[in-house]
C-alpha cells in the first residue's frame, strides 16, 4: 500500500509537470491524473515485458494488483460525499432521469449482443468454425469486464457451447475495452465541447487554465467555516463525516448481503451438474442479485449523515466545500490506479474474428454515446450521464467517472446520482447478470443465431423508440404543487 501510495504521488506530480509544460494536454483538455495514470500504465508495462528480472517483475505486478483493487472503493468514497454535501433533489424530480437512464443500460448492453450475434452471424460463421455464444463476447468483455469474463470461462466450456480461448477472450474484449474507452471517450468530450454540447468552463482544465492565467486568484482555505479550530481541526471534522458516510453504506451493504445468505441457506439448491451451470445458479441466488456495488449504499449513507445532521440542528457543520474536494481528491487518485493498472497482456486467438467484434462493439457504444443517449437521457446533463454509461460499456465504471471527471470535476450536473440509482435495474441481469450466463446456455445453442440475432435487434430497436418516445412526451404537472 506505502509503494503504491508513492508511486501514485510520483505520477501525479509528473502529468501535472507534463499538462503545465506541453500544450496539446490543456488544448485536448486532458487533466494531469490522465496523464499521470498513462505514465504509469507505460512503467508498469515496461517493467513487466523489459529484462527478465524477477525481482522487478514481481514488484510491478504487485503495485497492479494494488492499484487494480482501488477504483471500486474510492468510487464509494465519492458518492458517500454525494448527497453529504448537498441536499438531494426532490424525488418526484429525480424519478423519470433514473428511469430513462435504466433504460439507456438496457439499451446499450441488449444491443452489444445484438451487434455481436449478428456480426458473428454474417460476418464470423461463414469464415470461422465459432459457436452462437461467440457473440456474448462483446457484452462479457465491455460491459461486463475482467470479472464476467473470468465467470464466462466457464459458461463458454460448457459441452453445448465449447467455445476454445472463451476465458482469454473474453479477458482480451475487456482489457481493449478499457484502453478504448478512456482514449475514445477524451475525443467524444473534445467533440462536445467544441459542438457546445458541455460547457467548456465546467472542465477541469479550463478551471485549471483560468487559475493560471488569472493573477488575482488566491486560494481559499477548506474545512474552516464549520466549526472553530479549537473544539477539532475543522478538516478533520468533514473527513469524519465522509467516513460515517461510508461506514453506514458498508453497514448497509452487510446487513442485505447477509440476509440473502440466510435466505439463500434457508432454500434447497438445486446441485449444479457442471461449472457453467453452476455460474447460472449463483446468478439465480438472493445474495447475487441483491449484492449491489458498494457506491450504491454509501450514497444512501451520506443522505443519512445529512439527514441526522440537519434533524438534530447541526446540519450546519457539514462542510459542501470541503466535503466536495476531499471526493475530488479521491476522484484524481481513481483515475491513476484504474488506468496504470490495466492488463494488457492477454492472447491472440481467433484474432480476426475477434477484431470483428471488437469493431462492431466499439461502433455501437459511439452510436449510443452520441446518438441516442442525447435522445433518451434528460436533457440537462445526457452528455454527462452518457460518459459514465460509454466507461461502464467499455470495461468498468470507474472508466466512466475518469470521463466524467473531465467535463464534471465537482459532479454538480446530477449525472452521478441518476447512474447510482439506476444501477439496481440493471446490474442483476444485464453486463454480467442471470440474462448474460443464462443466454448461450438456455437461448443460443438451442435457435438459429440468425433468429437469436433478429429478435435482439427487435427487442433493442423498441427499447430505443419507447426511450425517444418518452422523452419527446411533455412532463405532467405535480398536481401536488397545484
Amino acid at each position: 500500500m506505502t509503494v503504491a501510495l508513492i508511486f501514485v504521488a510520483f505520477m501525479l506530480l509528473l502529468g501535472l509537470i507534463l499538462r503545465q509544460r506541453v500544450g496539446i494536454f490543456r488544448w485536448l483538455y486532458i487533466p494531469s491524473s490522465v496523464i499521470a495514470g498513462a505514465i504509469g500504465l507505460v512503467v508498469i508495462q515496461a517493467v513487466l515485458m523489459g529484462p527478465n528480472d524477477a525481482s522487478a517483475i514481481s514488484w510491478a505486478r504487485d503495485l497492479a494488483q494494488t492499484l487494480s483493487s482501488w477504483p471500486g472503493f474510492l468510487i464509494a468514497i465519492v458518492f458517500a460525499g454525494m448527497l453529504l454535501e448537498r441536499k438531494p433533489a426532490p424525488i418526484r424530480q429525480r424519478v423519470q432521469g433514473v428511469a430513462r437512464q435504466g433504460l439507456m443500460v438496457w439499451i446499450i448492453v441488449l444491443g452489444q449482443t445484438a451487434v455481436g450475434l449478428t456480426a458473428t452471424w454474417l460476418l464470423v460463421q461463414p469464415f470461422y468454425d465459432v459457436p452462437n455464444a461467440f457473440g456474448m463476447l462483446i457484452e462479457t468483455g465491455f460491459a461486463g469486464g475482467h470479472g464476467t469474463a473470468a465467470a464466462m470461462g466457464e459458461v463458454f466450456k460448457h459441452p453445448t457451447i465449447e467455445l476454445a480461448g472463451g476465458l482469454e477472450l473474453g479477458t482480451l474484449m475487456a482489457t481493449v475495452g478499457l484502453v478504448y474507452g478512456v482514449v475514445t471517450g477524451i475525443l467524444w468530450i473534445n467533440v462536445a465541447i467544441r459542438f457546445g454540447w458541455v460547457d467548456p468552463h465546467m472542465t477541469k482544465a479550463s478551471l485549471k487554465s483560468q487559475a493560471a492565467t488569472d493573477e488575482r486568484h488566491q486560494p481559499e482555505p477548506i474545512g474552516y467555516s464549520a466549526i472553530s479550530r479549537e473544539a477539532i481541526d475543522p478538516l478533520l471534522v468533514q473527513m469524519v463525516w465522509l467516513t460515517v458516510a461510508f461506514g453506514i453504506g458498508m453497514l448497509m451493504q452487510a446487513c442485505v448481503v447477509s440476509a440473502a445468505v440466510w435466505w439463500d441457506a434457508g432454500t434447497t439448491p438445486q446441485l449444479a451438474k457442471d461449472a457453467a451451470s453452476g455460474q447460472l445458479a449463483q446468478r439465480l441466488t438472493a445474495s447475487s442479485v441483491l449484492d449491489f456495488p458498494l457506491f450504491i449504499y454509501t450514497l444512501f449513507g451520506g443522505l443519512a449523515v445529512r439527514r441526522v445532521m440537519e434533524g438534530l440542528g447541526l446540519g450546519h457543520l457539514i462542510d459542501s466545500s470541503t466535503i466536495n474536494r476531499l471526493t475530488s481528491a479521491a476522484m484524481d487518485i481513481l483515475v491513476v490506479a484504474a488506468i496504470a493498472s490495466l492488463n494488457l497482456v492477454a492472447t491472440q486467438a481467433l484474432l480476426v474474428p475477434f477484431t470483428v467484434l471488437l469493431i462492431s462493439g466499439a461502433i455501437w457504444v459511439g452510436v449510443c454515446l452520441l446518438v441516442i443517449s442525447r435522445r433518451v437521457l434528460p436533457a440537462e446533463h445526457w452528455f454527462q450521464l452518457g460518459l459514465i454509461n460509454y466507461g461502464m460499456s467499455t470495461g468498468t465504471t470507474a472508466t466512466g467517472f475518469v470521463l466524467l471527471r473531465v467535463i464534471d470535476p465537482e459532479l454538480e450536473s446530477g449525472a452521478a446520482e441518476d447512474y447510482a440509482l439506476a444501477a439496481p435495474l440493471s446490474a442483476p441481469f444485464i453486463g454480467g447478470g442471470i440474462l448474460t450466463v443464462a443466454l448461450p446456455l438456455i437461448v443460443l445453442q438451442q435457435i438459429p443465431i440468425a433468429i437469436s440475432a433478429l429478435g435482439m435487434i427487435a427487442m433493442v430497436f423498441v427499447l430505443t423508440v419507447i426511450g425517444i418516445r418518452w422523452r419527446a412526451t411533455p412532463a405532467q404537472p405535480d398536481s401536488s404543487s397545484l
